[in-house]
């Protein structure tokens, strides 16, 4: 039988956005994974972007902090006006992801499955959403990630 894994979120937004950065160029096999821009500036729905290994294309990460402890979720409109802007972000994109410190929901899911088919049949950029629960399980997934993110943060 497999334990429970959970992990506590980043402190704020900035620690969330580097975890995502490490992670998923870990994931990507990506060393040149860089945040697009700084705060302040228009990042066409982009926070992180990298080209991963055997790709050609680049794939972008859009990070939203959540609050735990008030059930936050990313709601339609922030989603759909996040792929909007996305859609400007040069060159184009193979793939967005949403990745949120939110726990996961129906709902939610629902929206980015909906708006992924629609983008695919157009042949635009596929997106894919991972709650706070899907960024844990990669993290245990991902030992350099989960060294660094136990290590940056003394849990014990």
């Amino acid at each position: 039988m497999k334990v429970s894994q959970s992990l506590p979120r980043p402190d704020n937004w900035q620690d969330f956005e580097k975890l995502c950065k490490k992670l998923w160029g870990e994931i990507w096999n990506c060393p040149e994974i860089m945040q697009n821009g700084r705060s302040g500036q228009n990042q066409t729905g982009i926070d992180i972007y990298g080209i991963p290994i055997g790709e050609d294309s680049y794939y972008g990460i859009q990070c939203k902090g959540k609050d735990e402890y008030t059930a936050k979720q990313l709601t339609e409109n922030e989603i759909l006006w996040e792929i909007e802007q996305a859609k400007k972000f040069e060159p184009k994109l193979k793939k967005m992801y949403f990745a949120t410190t939110a726990v996961r929901d129906v709902g939610v899911q629902a929206i980015v499955r909906k708006v992924n088919i629609e983008h695919i049949k157009k042949g635009l950029f596929e997106i894919h959403l991972y709650a706070w629960e899907d960024i844990v399980d990669l993290i245990f997934e991902n030992k350099s990630t989960y060294d660094y993110y136990l290590n940056s943060n003394a849990f014990t």
